[in-house]
């Protein structure tokens, strides 16, 4: 399972002004995107580089219809793609 903007595929990324939302599809339960999100908080994650912490100021969950996640910060949709590689099949693999 992939991460990108591909229709089918376990999250998509778009840019808004000042964060980045990624959006789960449902084969994701909210549970391992929570679980993942306070790794990532909590700096114990094995996806998030030092370089890509730098520019996150917040990282917030919006529980809706899917799991959605805001990346707040300096930082760019094609970074959040590119952390999201190693991160999004860990996420598939805990189902």
């Amino acid at each position: 399972m992939m991460a990108n903007d591909e229709p089918g595929t376990t999250a998509t990324a778009r840019q808004e002004d000042g964060f980045v939302e990624i959006v789960f599809s449902s084969v994701i339960s909210p549970t391992a995107v929570e679980a993942q999100v306070d790794a990532c908080r909590d700096e114990t994650c094995e996806c998030c580089t030092p370089a890509f912490r730098d520019k996150v100021d917040e990282i917030a969950m919006v529980l809706d219809d899917h799991s959605r996640v805001r990346i707040y910060g300096t930082i760019s949709r094609d970074e959040v793609l590119q952390n999201m590689a190693s991160c999004v099949p860990k996420l598939a693999e805990s189902q």
